[in-house]
Formats: structure tokens, sequence, C-alpha cells
């Protein structure tokens, strides 16, 4: 046996090994409390599987054990619906219900699979080159497509939303399940090139990195993955009882109100500071000024043309730059700048800092020091 081969297959059993026994663990976590983890724990678990096919065919273990033939499926039809209903449990965007009904394909999918491990060998090789099967499994392609496309749209627009939301927005968003989409796809066409062009330990060796990425990505960002509420909708979590502003008023009249609101937030963000907690939502603001949430979002975008995320980090960098030139401060670290300023993590200083200014704090401090 070649050491390129047997390698090749430690990366692919320590990736296997990885998916199920993080999957096992998020769903011993969260047995009880049913959020959305047991969903990530099912989907890694599902995915470990399916790297087995892989593994046996290694092996030749068919052909020593064709009971083993039963678990070689793909979970064309299973693996993209969990990822949705995974980002629909998570998502800040309001579901009526569940689409849990998603799942059927994948259960006919799985009950189909168990029947044809069940026919003689000859009859089941007869299905598995047959047309019917190749449009069975091309169809299981375009639903998995379409749920990932439905998957991005829903990312965006919770994205949208806990912008106009949260001042905060450290793990709420969802662009590492983006990326983790996009290197699966990537993986996925990989595969599909490296078998017609070429193949040899190299294309092996990036298909089974990519793989032991994919898995590591997905488990360690899900687990900091925070499940937000949604504020300002209809079961929002407003705690006053403030009457939503009439739809009914005309556009000037609508302009000026936005117009007062904003001038109400500003002169409230400057007395009292609001911005240094780093937890701040759009409630705490709305029920501060006696304005619906909803409205005061609005206004923050009509008006000022920015979200409600980066309208108060505004405000943080402000204060970051005046905590960076007073020297009063110079005992402080750059983490902890930020976190005096109101930010929750550094990466979320430095990103706002650089998107606000176009240098770095260090660079400001630097420049400050110099006189520029």
């Amino acid at each position: 046996m070649e050491l390129d081969k047997i390698f090749i297959l430690l990366l692919d059993t320590i990736d296997m090994w990885q998916a199920i026994s993080v999957g096992l663990f998020l769903l011993i976590l969260n047995s009880k409390k049913k959020n959305s983890l047991l969903l990530l724990g099912i989907f890694l678990v599902v995915s470990g599987l399916s790297a087995l096919s892989e593994i046996f065919d290694f092996f030749n273990a068919y052909m020593k054990n064709p009971f083993l033939d039963i678990l070689s499926f793909n979970f064309l039809w299973l693996l993209p619906t969990l990822l949705y209903l995974y980002v629909e449990r998570v998502s800040i965007e309001e579901t009526k219900k569940s689409s849990y009904y998603l799942l059927i394909p994948g259960g006919i999918d799985f009950i189909l699979n168990i029947g044809k491990f069940l026919l003689p060998l000859q009859m089941k090789t007869a299905i598995e080159e047959s047309l019917a099967y190749a449009l069975f499994e091309l169809i299981g392609i375009l639903f998995g497509l379409s749920l990932i496309v439905l998957i991005f749209r829903k990312i965006r627009k919770h994205s949208k939303l806990i912008k106009n939301q949260y001042s905060s927005i450290e793990n709420r968003e969802l662009k590492w399940l983006q990326i983790a989409i996009l290197t699966i796809i990537i993986s996925f066409v990989f595969a599909i090139v490296s078998e017609i062009t070429f193949s040899g330990f190299i294309a092996d060796l990036f298909q089974s990195l990519l793989g032991l990425f994919i898995t590591f990505w997905i488990a360690y960002n899900g687990l900091l993955q925070q499940t937000s509420i949604n504020l300002v909708g209809d079961g929002g979590s407003h705690t006053t009882k403030i009457k939503e502003t009439p739809k009914s008023l005309s556009v000037d009249d609508k302009k000026e109100k936005q117009n007062q609101v904003v001038t109400k937030i500003k002169e409230l963000l400057n007395e009292e500071k609001l911005y240094l907690n780093c937890d701040l939502t759009i409630v705490h603001i709305a029920d501060k000024i006696g304005e619906h949430p909803r409205f005061v979002s609005g206004s923050i975008n009509g008006i000022c043309n920015v979200n409600f995320n980066r309208f108060i980090n505004r405000y943080r960098v402000e204060e970051a730059k005046k905590l960076l030139q007073n020297k009063s401060s110079e005992h402080l670290n750059m983490e902890g700048v930020g976190f005096e300023a109101g930010f929750n993590s550094n990466s979320s200083f430095y990103s706002s800092f650089k998107n606000e200014l176009n240098i770095t704090p260090l660079q400001f401090l630097k420049n400050s020091n110099l006189g520029i």
C-alpha cells in the first residue's frame, strides 16, 4: 500500500471522526434544549457518515462484506435541508412554522436506498446504471442547489436585520456559513474536475484538507453562533407599550418626524453615552426617547443613510479616538481601548475603525504621536 494513499486515508478518517464526534457532542449537549445546535450536530454526523463510502472503497470493504453497502449514502437530499433548517432556526427573520417538510425528500431517498440494498446484486447494479437513477441524482443536486440559494437569501436578510437592531453583531451574523457553503461547492466542483482532467496525490491532498477545514470551520463557528431575537417585529421584545407611528403620515410629515427622532437620539447619545454599552440595541434607544423601535430604525436608515450598527459604531470610533489621544489612557492596550469605547471584541473594533477612517487604530495612534 503506497504511503501517499495511506496519508490521504488518514486525513479522511480524521475528518470523518471529527465530524461524527463533534456532531454527537452537540447532540448530547443540546438534546434537551432543542436549539439550533441540535440541527448542526445532526448535519455534522450525517456529513461524517457520508465519508464512509470512500474509506470502505479504499479497503475494498464492500467486496469482503456486502452488508456495509447499506452505509454508502451520499445524502444529497438531506445535507442541504439540514443546513437550511439550521439557518431558519438561527435567523432573526420571523417564521411562523419551521420547514421540516423539506426533510421528506431525504426520507424518501433513505427508504429507496434501503430498498435498493435488499435487492439482488444484479438488479441493484442495473438500477444504479439506469437513466432513471442518474436523473434522480440530478434532481437531488438541483434540489440541494435551490436550497443553497434560499440559504444565501436568508443569510443576507438576516444580516440586514441584525445590523438594524443590534449595535454589536459579533457571532450574530452568518457570514461564516456562507464561507463554509462556498468551500463545499468548490470542493464538489474540484472533485468532478479532478476526476475528468487530472488526479493524483496533490489533488487528493487538497480535497482532504478542504474537508478537514470545512468540518472544523462549521463546528467552531457553530458553537460561537448566537441565536438572535427580532426586536422590532410583531414578536419583538421591546419593553414599552408604545404605539407605532401611523403609516398615514405624508412623506414630508414622516421626514420631519424622522429628523426629530434622529436629533433626540444624537442628544441622548452625547449626554448619556449609551454607546459605551456593548449590548446596546435599538430597543434601548427606543425606550429612552419613547418611540417604536421600528420607527427609530427607519429614521436612522432614512436620515443618516446607515444602519443602526454602523450609526452606533461611529460614536464608538470617536470615543476610541479620544482615548488614543488622551495621555490618561496610555495604560490601556489596543484591546482595552476598544472595550472602553464600547466594542465587544478586538476584531469589531479594528474593522469599524478601519471602515470609518481608512486606517487602523495603531496607525492613528502613530499619526497622533507624530502630530499628523
